[in-house]
């Protein structure tokens, strides 16, 4: 006895169905992994924001936004470089101790640079699609090159420093009764920098406050 098949269009009848459910279900699914990479997404921003404004509570300023060097030596990494240690956010600040400057490696403020997902690709974001901006401090770039010097001829002392101050106005000049001078040699005094107030020299944000992320889409986050 033959036990009775499908036919050809019981078959064809199933597939169909299928394909119909397959059509509908992969919108909802590809919607649902969209927002569940964006959620995580901005709560990565967040908490990296969070950080920022917890730095700049204890430092008065932001993390360096440019490369720092002491003496011709780098001491720190820009932080979009992609090095390792190219936030202060996770390797410690830079702070003057006994008119030195050095990392802080006990103070970590998050343990590594967040990971930032792409919503609607699913690869990670990277610079120049993450920006740093709103700086707090600039500093006269007396070398023209980019970065921020401490010690220039390399003596361990910080009078030849570049210049660079916290900005209480808006003008990025500096001025004695709104701004504060950051990173002086307090065996001397403030005033004994290389070029402090050249107007001709380039003033440089040194540090950032805000962090703008941008997806594949072209949305900022």
């Amino acid at each position: 006895m033959f036990k009775k098949g499908f036919t050809i269009i019981e078959l064809l009848i199933v597939i169909a169905i299928i394909s119909i459910l397959v059509g509908v279900a992969v919108p909802y699914y590809n919607d649902y992994i969209t927002d569940a990479r964006l959620s995580v997404l901005k709560q990565n921003a967040a908490t990296f924001r969070n950080s920022l404004n917890q730095f700049r509570g204890d430092n008065l300023r932001g993390p360096f936004a440019v490369s720092v060097y002491k003496g011709g030596t780098l001491l720190h990494a820009n932080p979009l470089s992609g090095a390792a240690d190219g936030s202060e956010l996770v390797s410690g600040p830079i702070q003057i101790i006994n008119n030195v400057p050095t990392r802080r490696q006990n103070i970590k403020y998050i343990p590594a640079m967040p990971v930032f997902t792409d919503p609607f690709s699913g690869g990670n974001i990277t610079p120049p699609d993450i920006e740093v901006s709103e700086p707090s401090a600039y500093f006269y770039d007396s070398n023209a090159n980019g970065r921020f010097d401490f010690d220039i001829d390399g003596n361990s002392d910080m009078s030849d420093s570049e210049f660079a101050f916290l900005n209480g106005d808006s003008n990025t000049e500096f001025n004695t009764t709104y701004d504060t001078i950051l990173f002086f040699d307090t065996r001397t005094t403030a005033a004994v920098y290389a070029q402090p107030f050249d107007p001709t020299l380039a003033r440089t944000p040194l540090d950032f406050t805000q962090v703008k992320i941008k997806d594949s889409s072209g949305n900022a986050h």
